[in-house]
């Protein structure tokens, strides 16, 4: 089974970029709720087109804390 944190599609918008209150990013995959505390930065993009906004805003991303996808 596919990590839902994996790439998917080479295009397909499949993964969020969010942040919380602290100001911590995490990718986070499209089909699964935002958990609480998190916003999305954005609309769903393709995995690498995520990591490269994870690179650009936190040196180090974050789990949402107790959030399953």
């Amino acid at each position: 089974m596919q990590s839902p944190f994996e790439p998917r599609g080479e295009d397909e918008p499949s993964h969020l970029v969010l942040v919380n209150a602290a100001g911590e990013h995490s990718l986070w995959p499209a089909f699964a709720a935002v958990p609480a505390g998190w916003d999305a930065t954005g609309p769903a993009a393709a995995h690498r087109d995520c990591l490269a906004r994870l690179a650009q805003a936190a040196p180090r991303p974050a789990t949402p804390s107790g959030a399953t996808p």
